[in-house]
């Protein structure tokens, strides 16, 4: 019942242990001038974070929506691609950099149709899985294959996965999640996971509204039974950390192992 989301699995490479280019960035050599070029696929606010291995300097870059561009440049004579890429690491990140607050107050609306009912598998804070900075407040529902999983907040769909039939209890099987990524107004995001094969029912790009049927429950990824898990975050420089947040009017603390959630 847990799935090691981390949108930098896919975005995020770092330069340190191997010379290997991120898939994201691309060079442009002209005359004597090396240009460091980003290609930003990514859907809503993102930013870029170069870290210079040898000095520690930092340097951050927030977008508002994909982009290309220069990032760094260099001549010709001080260095060469491979070296740019040993001696620098690069990660894209969800988000806006220096998001400071977001509302604390939003009644979130529960995952699923109304008039359904489903039992809590694992509440908040625990020593199974939901623990540490990414699934600490996050939620899992006891849910079958194929019921109805619905947004719980109005948001850009920014990223979805849905072609994997993978998964079990073993840690082998983390990556093979099919999910559903949503940002939401305030630069808070809400994910969707262990969704079946061909599960989502939205694309990237979509607006979505609270309560909008967005995909179907399922058991990929690392999971020891069908259920859905959920959970609200919050960017910062180092990526996602899960937050506390108000399901149905309840505080999210309250939905311990065993109990039903109502959506009357």
């Amino acid at each position: 019942m847990f799935f090691r989301f981390l949108p930098f699995l896919f975005i995020i490479f770092s330069c340190q242990k191997e010379v290997k280019k991120p898939s994201y960035i691309s060079f442009d050599i002209k005359n004597d001038s090396i240009n460091v070029i980003l290609k930003n696929p990514i859907l809503g606010k993102t930013f870029l974070k170069i870290i210079d291995n040898t000095t520690k300097y930092e340097k951050i870059l927030d977008f508002q929506k994909p982009d290309t561009l220069a990032v760094l440049k260099f001549h010709v004579s001080k260095t060469d691609t491979i070296s740019i890429i040993k001696n620098h690491t690069f990660g894209l990140y969800y988000g806006p950099s220096n998001l400071t607050s977001y509302d604390t107050l939003y009644n979130y609306n529960l995952p699923f149709l109304k008039g359904k009912r489903y039992k809590v598998l694992q509440g908040q804070n625990t020593n199974f899985t939901h623990k540490g900075n990414f699934s600490k407040y996050a939620i899992d529902f006891k849910m079958d294959i194929g019921q109805t999983v619905c947004a719980i907040r109005d948001g850009l769909v920014i990223r979805v996965k849905e072609n994997s039939d993978k998964g079990g209890k073993s840690e082998k099987y983390l990556n093979d999640a099919n999910f559903i990524l949503i940002s939401h107004s305030d630069g808070t995001y809400s994910q969707y996971v262990h969704l079946k094969k061909d599960g989502v029912i939205v694309s990237e790009g979509d607006f979505v509204k609270k309560g909008q049927p967005i995909g179907y429950a399922g058991n990929t990824g690392m999971s020891t039974e069908p259920h859905l898990h959920f959970g609200v975050y919050k960017p910062t420089k180092t990526g996602f950390f899960s937050i506390p947040f108000i399901l149905n009017s309840i505080p999210t603390s309250r939905y311990k192992k065993g109990k039903y959630a109502n959506n009357y």
